[in-house]
């Protein structure tokens, strides 16, 4: 290989029986538009037995950036990647699975992206042949704060990392995990990281669920394996994290992790390996015990939540008939109740299992829908129409309020509206529909309206619940949201002037009313 020249990136390769996959991600890297010329390859034959190591050789044959190095079976990905990191001469590394395979303009992007933001890691937009990728974590971002974006759901090692990042460290995949190894180094690189940005409109990266059942996330896992690597990264985050946000977000992701790839596994394996269980049982309860905080609860699921309360808290069977349950094939009901919500998961309120009403308060969660279907003026009147109600809660009638606020004071008057059919909306919400006539000449305290920008609000109300929610953004495709002509509202024979208002639509198509006082204009 050339020593003249430094690769732009380093893209490096561990693969251990990765026929016939390996010919679509070689292939993938060949078709690169960023070109060959400005990459090297780093390929580490893990001690193949498939023909994966001839596959190599005869890529690197016909490109002269391509080094292959052929080692015994070390066990994991850990030790070759390590190998390969070890000969990268690149500016940046990336690492790609044997596996996956790249979109044709794949590094090209994220080379772009880290050098027009100096990012030392850019994450590239996956998608999921077979498998489950976060949508969130790659949201299309210049920069992405580590402690408030989405980016920690995403520990894959497929990322673009600049090398003096790694080096610096130095950083390396721990070599005795094979399973969960990805997530200690990219934490650490993460950590390490000065600006850390998102390519997010682009599929840049394929990740395989192999046809063979042969993924090594699809292994069987002993005791220690499940658990080994998830207490390690919680404790470099505990140990290196003092934002407190950032800790509580970065620990809630892995403990998702506990509950979903240890204690489920764990759960299942009772009856047939009750060892392991009990095992996964001990330290599981030692992990929570060592870093779990009250806060963390809003970084799991609710359903999550309640399972992880119930697994330190309640006996082993009210934990684990939490874990059997399946929210999506038994959806839970919601009780309203003395203005609360509560979901109705199983154990709600079960004395055997003693498990508090506020794991099951979903009231803040709760959402208020919408629709604006008419506006019209009526006289003074601005006459307003269309339906709404709290997800989840079945409406019987619709009662709520339209309540215009003041921007600049905060002031808010309110005008209640009266329920109307709106069959369209399916059974339980057949009366969610409203009709309101907001009278602005008296709607102060029976005076006018008094100037400025009004805001629209409507306020739902169901089961004790109210919800607000701004009026306007979803609307009748057919309303008018152009500026409508002002109409005249009161008038002051002492000043002789006028207030007018003038309902219109902002930027972000939310309802509000400019309401301005003025001398009558000539002609009407």
């Amino acid at each position: 290989m050339s020593r003249e020249r430094v690769p732009d990136i380093s893209v490096i390769i561990a693969a251990y029986n990765a026929m016939p996959y390996l010919i679509e991600c070689l292939d993938s890297i060949a078709g690169q538009s960023l070109g060959m010329d400005r990459l090297e390859v780093v390929a580490v034959d893990d001690g193949s037995t498939d023909g994966t190591g001839a596959e190599l050789d005869r890529f690197a044959a016909l490109h002269p950036q391509v080094r292959v190095v052929h080692q015994a079976n070390s066990g994991g990905p850990g030790g070759p990647r390590n190998t390969a990191l070890d000969l990268a001469r690149g500016r940046y590394v990336f690492t790609l699975d044997a596996d996956d395979y790249l979109g044709p303009e794949a590094l090209e992007r994220l080379l772009k992206m880290a050098e027009a933001q100096g990012s030392d890691v850019v994450l590239g937009r996956q998608v999921g042949l077979g498998r489950t990728v976060s949508e969130k974590a790659y949201r299309h971002a210049e920069s992405a704060d580590l402690y408030t974006s989405e980016v920690y759901r995403s520990l894959h090692c497929a990322k673009l990392v600049r090398r003096r990042t790694i080096e610096a460290g130095p950083l390396r995949y721990p070599d005795d995990l094979w399973y969960g190894e990805d997530q200690v180094f990219v934490t650490e690189v993460y950590l390490a990281a000065g600006r850390i940005s998102v390519v997010g409109d682009y599929d840049c990266y394929y990740l395989r669920l192999r046809d063979d059942g042969q993924n090594l996330t699809s292994r069987s896992r002993t005791a220690d394996e499940t658990v080994r690597h998830i207490e390690r990264v919680m404790q470099l985050v505990s140990g290196r994290v003092q934002d407190p946000v950032g800790r509580r977000r970065m620990l809630g992701r892995h403990f998702r992790s506990l509950v979903r790839t240890a204690l489920l596994p764990a759960v299942n394996a009772r009856r047939t390996d009750p060892a392991l269980t009990a095992e996964v049982y001990a330290r599981g309860r030692a992990l929570v015990q060592a870093y779990w905080t009250p806060d963390m609860g809003q970084e799991l699921s609710r359903i999550d939540w309640i399972r992880l309360y119930a697994f330190v808290s309640c006996p082993p069977s009210a934990f684990e008939q939490l874990m059997e349950y399946d929210p999506a094939a038994q959806p839970p009901a919601d009780l309203a109740e003395d203005g609360r919500v509560y979901r109705c998961y199983p154990l709600f309120r079960d004395p055997s299992a003693g498990l508090p009403d506020v794991l099951f308060d979903v009231t803040s969660q709760l959402r208020a829908q919408h629709h604006l279907a008419s506006m019209a003026w009526k006289g003074g009147r601005v006459v307003l129409t269309g339906h709404g109600y709290v997800e989840s809660l079945v409406t019987d009638r619709l009662t709520g309020d339209l309540v215009l606020r003041e921007r600049d004071s905060g002031r808010e008057h309110t005008t209640e509206v009266t329920a109307v059919a709106s069959p369209d909306l399916g059974e339980g919400r057949d009366t969610a529909g409203f009709h309101v006539e907001a009278n602005l000449a008296v709607v102060d305290g029976g005076g006018p309206i008094a100037p400025g920008v009004w805001d629209a609000f409507l306020d739902v109300r169901d089961g004790g619940v109210t919800r607000r929610v701004r009026l306007g953004r979803k609307h009748a495709p057919d309303l008018d949201r152009t500026a409508r002509r002002a109409r005249i509202v009161a008038r002051d024979a002492a000043s002789g002037t006028e207030l007018a208002a003038c309902p219109f639509f902002t930027i972000h198509d939310n309802l509000s009313i400019e309401v301005v006082r003025r001398f009558p204009l000539t002609g009407g």
